[in-house]
């Protein structure tokens, strides 16, 4: 369906289809669309009419006037569409198949078509002259079989930490996880226990970082890096430049292996926010994310910027907590959250996943002791066997919240 509108003059929004009415009339009151095309499978989109026919003659790919509004921040409860075109489509998925060196796409695209990280599987594969197989985890070994025609080196997969856990509960997954070049893992960071997982079993991993508003990957880790050992998300791809920069001077650079905000600047950027006329062009955008970049160009992203809590009076970020956890080899997972509490304004939580039983939290006590600040120091601990996470493989606040009793 996408293709047939592609050769024409309109605005096309991407909606998701497990929207509730409020966020739904949200979206059409924002989208003033013309018409709605809906399937409960694959997402549902609304088109706005921007001009008249157009011969095919008239159809250049560089310069259709097509706009592709793709929704980003749902889950904060504020729906908004960023604004692609062909050019910045076409930037991305270019700058993604000279990083990869491959001459055409084939995708296995089990995630949905309304989130950009789908959406571009079907781009790279429409501009690479390649495929794109449409599935679910539920029938992955036979949607699998379908691109074995294809050649390993142009196969790849997508998936978020959630997706790939549960395809590793069937052993039988494993081979043909090992059957793509890359399985690219994005969404958030993935737990230790699961990277390591991946790793003992030789799955190409390539963890990546992205977003909306960049067309999904900016930077990401090769497979055989991964496989060594490291655990970064890789150098930028070749359509983009990274750089981490001064949380209070955003025109300044942090020197290499310091903690900044991420800062976007290439040509794959959105055109700006629907109905926003703030920013319609630019080349670069400053997220709220931080990051460090080390000497050789390897950007670690280490979460959102305001991923903090104040606990009498002291900021901590919840990522750095997190990652101590993740260093020490003690733990699978680990999420570090805020409680509200009257003496402390906030409660530092952490919800851990031991690598075994006889890990205690006495143990990660010391741990943290030795490495960070004592107002660093956890005050609520939660041992569990899975920390609860939705289909994006984010943690689940309030049962995790449900379990302190708070």
């Amino acid at each position: 369906m996408f293709l047939a509108f592609a050769r024409e003059e309109v605005d096309l929004f991407l909606y998701n289809p497990t929207w509730g009415r409020v966020e739904l009339d949200t979206a059409r009151r924002l989208a003033e669309t013309h018409f709605e095309i809906a399937d409960q499978d694959a997402g549902a989109f609304s088109c706005r009419q921007t001009g008249g026919p157009r011969s095919p003659d008239s159809v250049v790919m560089g310069a259709n006037p097509l706009r592709v509004m793709i929704p980003t921040g749902g889950t904060s409860g504020r729906i908004r569409f960023a604004i692609h075109d062909w050019s910045t489509l076409a930037a991305a998925a270019y700058g993604f198949q000279q990083h990869v060196a491959c001459n055409k796409m084939a995708g296995h695209c089990v995630l949905p078509l309304y989130h950009v990280s789908g959406f571009m599987q079907l781009v790279r594969a429409l501009l690479t002259m390649g495929c794109v197989v449409f599935g679910r985890l539920e029938t992955f070994a036979r949607e699998h079989q379908l691109l074995l025609k294809e050649n390993r080196e142009d196969r790849f997969l997508s998936l978020v930490a959630t997706q790939l856990e549960r395809l590793l509960r069937d052993e039988s997954n494993v081979e043909r996880l090992r059957a793509y070049r890359a399985i690219f893992i994005g969404g958030g960071p993935a737990p230790i226990g699961l990277l390591e997982k991946a790793r003992s079993l030789r799955l190409p991993l390539a963890p990546t970082y992205g977003m909306t508003e960049t067309a999904a990957q900016v930077a990401t880790l090769a497979p055989e890096y991964f496989l060594k050992g490291e655990l970064h998300h890789g150098r930028a791809l070749p359509h983009v430049r990274i750089d981490i920069v001064n949380e209070e001077v955003t025109s300044e650079r942090v020197p290499a292996g310091e903690i900044g905000l991420v800062k976007v600047v290439g040509l794959s950027l959105f055109r700006g926010y629907w109905g926003d006329s703030s920013k319609q062009s630019n080349l670069s955008i400053l997220t709220s994310d931080l990051g460090r970049m080390d000497a050789a160009g390897h950007l670690t992203v280490l979460g959102r910027a305001d991923r903090v809590v104040i606990t009498g009076g002291e900021k901590v970020n919840l990522r750095e907590v997190e990652l101590v956890f993740e260093g020490s080899g003690l733990v699978k997972d680990v999420y570090a959250f805020g409680l509200a509490d009257r003496e402390w304004g906030e409660l530092l939580a952490v919800a851990y996943v031991p690598q075994d039983e006889a890990i205690g939290q006495e143990t990660l006590q010391d741990l943290v002791a030795k490495e960070l600040s004592n107002f660093k120091m956890p005050k609520k601990w939660i041992r569990l066997d899975e920390i609860p996470r939705n289909e994006a493989g984010k943690p689940v606040l309030r049962e995790l919240e449900a379990r302190t009793g708070s």
